[in-house]
């Protein structure tokens, strides 16, 4: 109930002959008896569509599904295995498994790959890398010659193995292959059979073969197109009818505006003109060969000064290249790269290095006369210093004779002190005194005699004589006063007239910060009398309640101290 992709033949371990029968559900197995063929069953378990099937010389089965991988089937076994990415394809999709040359291949994406019973591995094929290199192949035939036809995406060709092996392509049929259903069917070198999408091609490849010629190239025109068009090789050199070869002597030398050239060439095969295609380089320019086009002219602009050599090749809709075909030319560099502007060059450049040496020994000096000046300026600086210094020793020294005069002076104030505390104790001890003549004269009175002895009289005479050396020493007191305070008791007299003995007594007593009960006893008066005193001097000196007597008193004091 099924139809049948392709029959292999194949023989058991008994030596039966089978046939392996490839159809959309496995691969079905028949004996030959003699009387017919014998259904001996579907092989194993193997349920794909084995349209791609070969059988090797072990007689073991291989197939391969385009979305799934290569399967190896044993038919006394009955046993499969399945080889994909993992064990060593390149791919698991695109397999496709083919007898050639005797031996059992697979077309991947990659080239042809075999199995390698060692490692249960496939590899790729060391004898069919040389002639398909990486090409990825659908489909492989082999013709009665031994030629394998294959078919490269939707491209048809044939390895010929005439004599060595030689790729011949029949670009008449790209894209004219039925993809996923390729079919090649040689009958013989005069009727190959090729399948397409309308019906097959015939091809007569012995007669294709003889038409096929070696192919030739030629440079038919050189202009440069820098300013106007001007022909530099017209197809040949000194003769025309020469061999055509290019010499040293014939080389052409382009001066520099000559930069911009034109190549022109083709190929003579008139009657596949149309197929004709082009690839170029030139050498000391560009790095690789052109892409292949039908276009026979290049031009070439603005090229660097250099050596070059235009080179360029044909092919045919075969792919058979021809010997490739060369211009030689040399163009020379802008006057500002010749060897006088080189020579200028080397000129400015010595002059130039010239006057920066002289400019480096000028900033040298320059840097030099610096140095010194700020040597100079250092040492004026060190000098001021010194002087400084010396000043300031001098000034130590005038400080400390000063220190000296001050302390001689500080000396003489507390002499002067000390004195004025002695006239201070006299006047106390005068008052003392007087308090006694006080005394003695209420003695007498209260006697209640009429007539005072004589020498009652004398004995108080004697006591009042003290009283003037008593004023003597205020005066005396006054003065000293005068000198320890810098002439306090005269500025406030100056300042404040009203002001009588008494009051300026206070004032002083009061800058020698005495108590009210020591200023009392100096001024003979009782402590309230010394409160009332010292009202009485805030009311002459004009000063206000909210300052105290003693602070303006020694303001005063200070402001002559300065």
């Amino acid at each position: 109930n099924t139809g049948y992709w392709i029959f292999k033949p194949l023989k058991n371990k008994a030596g039966n002959q089978l046939i392996a029968a490839g159809n959309y559900y496995g691969v079905r197995l028949f004996e030959e008896t003699g009387r017919g063929l014998v259904d001996k069953g579907s092989l194993g378990k193997y349920l794909e569509s084995a349209r791609f099937m070969e059988v090797d010389r072990n007689n073991v089965i291989w197939t391969s599904h385009p979305y799934r991988g290569v399967y190896k089937l044993s038919p006394d076994l009955g046993q499969m295995k399945t080889y994909t990415k993992a064990q060593g394809l390149p791919s698991d999709l695109n397999n496709f498994v083919f007898k050639v040359r005797d031996r059992v291949v697979v077309a991947t994406e990659k080239g042809i790959y075999e199995y390698d019973a060692k490692t249960d591995k496939f590899v790729p094929s060391a004898e069919f890398k040389k002639t398909f290199g990486n090409k990825s192949l659908r489909y492989l035939q082999e013709d009665q010659a031994g030629n394998i036809w294959f078919v490269q995406g939707k491209s048809l060709g044939v390895v010929d193995y005439t004599k060595k092996p030689t790729i011949i392509n029949f670009p008449e049929l790209n894209n004219r292959i039925l993809s996923g259903f390729e079919n090649v069917y040689p009958v013989d070198a005069s009727n190959i059979f090729v399948g397409s999408v309308n019906g097959f091609y015939h091809i007569n490849y012995a007669k294709y073969k003889q038409n096929i010629h070696a192919l030739k190239v030629y440079i038919r025109k050189v202009k440069a197109t820098s300013t106007t068009d001007s022909v530099l090789y017209g197809g040949y050199f000194d003769d025309v009818n020469g061999d055509g070869k290019q010499t040293a002597n014939n080389t052409l030398t382009l001066g520099y505006r000559w930069r911009s050239l034109h190549f022109e060439y083709s190929s003579p095969i008139f009657e596949e003109q149309s197929n004709a295609e082009y690839s170029y380089l030139l050498e000391g320019f560009d790095t690789k060969w052109s892409a292949w086009s039908k276009k026979s002219e290049n031009d070439y602009t603005n090229l660097p000064a250099g050596n070059y050599i235009f080179k360029v090749k044909a092919r045919n809709h075969q792919n058979n290249e021809s010997v490739v075909a060369t211009y030689s030319f040399h163009i020379n560099p802008p006057w500002y790269q010749s060897i006088l502007a080189y020579v200028i060059y080397l000129a400015l450049i010595a002059g130039a290095l010239y006057y920066l040496y002289k400019l480096q020994e000028k900033r040298h000096h320059i840097k030099q006369q610096k140095q010194l000046l700020i040597q100079q300026q250092k040492n004026e600086e060190e000098q001021k210093q010194l002087a400084q210094l010396h000043q300031l020793e001098l000034e130590r020294s005038e400080n400390e004779v000063i220190k000296l005069k001050n302390e001689m002076l500080q000396t003489e104030v507390e002499f002067k002190t000390s004195e004025l505390a002695s006239s201070a104790l006299n006047l106390v001890q005068k008052k003392e005194f007087l308090l006694k003549v006080k005394t003695e004269l209420q003695h007498l009175q209260k006697s209640g005699k009429d007539v005072v002895e004589v020498s009652e009289i004398k004995k108080v005479l004697r006591l009042l004589a003290g009283e003037n050396k008593i004023n003597e020493e205020w005066e005396l007191f006054s003065i000293h006063f005068d000198k320890v305070h810098a002439g306090f008791l005269t500025v406030i007299k100056d300042r404040y007239p009203s002001i009588n003995q008494q009051e300026l007594k206070l004032c002083a007593y009061l800058i020698m910060n005495l108590s009210s009960k020591e200023i009392a006893q100096l001024m003979a008066i009782s402590v309230r009398g010394v409160e009332i005193s010292r009202y009485r001097l805030r009311k002459k000196l004009q000063i206000p309640t909210e300052i105290n007597l003693f602070e303006f008193l020694f303001d005063i004091q200070r402001e002559l101290m300065k």
